[in-house]
């Protein structure tokens, strides 16, 4: 249910599970294990076939979408534009453009609290965690000189990408995980599909609802238990995605660090334990749990965005979770 880095693809089908249900539709599920975690597609059809099409095109789609944004790979898109981009212009595939620009807009919407260009100051902090020892001030101000959406010059015209700073380094680990999930729920609607829900590593959409139900029942998971719910969404047609420090961190002389970075202070958040965002796609909500996480409710509360979103806001004071919801959060939750 946590933002984290993107994809390392590993195609290993975990299970194929048929069932029927009195509607006489039946419902298909299919798990992978994508990225360390698991790509869950349950789909509402009466034809077999059709289910194991869509899911095969998805898992190629997925395969496509690694390519173009693995940070892990050295023959990835993304790799080829952060090691070149910042002394030329790089010619890439029309999507990384067009999901680039997307980041972008997302980045004015919140006014730079998700920003795709902490690669740098992320991979500071993965590096100084993984040596048990905290970042210099000196080498955190010089990772924030690395630091502004403002800076990647796109012509679309010849589908090319450069950075203003040679420094720059992208990183699409808050918005790449819903844009699998949405991309997904395309294929499965452009065949013909519109029942079902897809869920990545927490990163959640849902189609319409199962038959003879109104909505499908998401828990949304306490921040530091493994199994209890603090609460349940009616999610239809809807995205919903958690960020949180309580499952991805960095652990540091003995403290945990919430591995989401805020990008004009280049430090961890602090006293979040988690942020779930529900919205109309799940690429919006996996931008806007992140986003939320760095600029607290009350900013969110400011923000002409916030009568759109779904948002449960979990901090911590001392021992005690101080649990926030907005206005449209409270009409989609299930009440205990």
């Amino acid at each position: 249910m946590i933002r984290y880095r993107l994809f390392l693809f590993l195609p290993i089908l975990l299970f194929f599970l048929f069932s029927c249900n009195k509607a006489k539709e039946n419902i298909f599920e299919r798990t992978f294990f994508i990225m360390g975690s698991k790509l869950e597609i349950k789909l509402y059809t009466t034809d077999e076939a059709k289910f194991i099409k869509i899911t095969d095109e998805s898992i190629k789609r997925a395969k496509e979408i690694d390519y173009l944004f693995s940070n892990y790979r050295d023959d990835s898109v993304l790799y080829q534009v952060n090691e070149n981009a910042g002394n030329k212009t790089v010619k890439v595939p029309k999507e990384f453009i067009e999901l680039t620009q997307l980041s972008i807009y997302y980045s004015k919407l919140t006014d730079g609290a998700f920003d795709i260009t902490v690669g740098k100051l992320f991979n500071l902090w993965k590096s100084k965690g993984d040596q048990n020892e905290l970042p210099s001030k000196q080498d955190i101000e010089q990772s924030l000189e690395c630091i502004g959406y403002e800076n990647i010059k796109i012509d679309e015209a010849k589908n090319e990408i450069s950075f203003n700073v040679d420094c720059i380094k992208l990183d699409y680990g808050a918005i790449g995980k819903g844009y699998v999930v949405d991309e997904i729920m395309d294929i499965a609607k452009k065949n013909g599909v519109s029942k079902g829900l897809v869920n990545f590593g927490g990163n959640i959409y849902a189609l319409s609802s199962p038959p003879n139900k109104k909505f499908w029942e998401v828990g949304i998971r306490k921040p530091g238990s493994d199994n209890e719910i603090i609460s349940m969404v009616n999610l239809k047609n809807l995205g919903v995605a958690t960020s949180g420090d309580y499952e991805k961190f960095f652990t540091i002389d003995g403290i945990r660090y919430s591995h989401i970075l805020d990008p004009k202070t280049g430090l961890p958040v602090k006293d979040i334990s988690s942020v779930t965002a529900v919205s109309k796609s799940a690429t919006e909500s996996d931008v806007y749990s992140t986003a939320i996480s760095v600029l607290g409710f009350e900013k969110f509360l400011e923000m002409e965005k916030q009568k759109d979103l779904g948002i449960l806001h979990i901090s911590k004071d001392q021992d005690k979770l101080v649990i926030k919801m907005s206005e449209k959060y409270q009409k989609i939750e299930l009440r205990k």
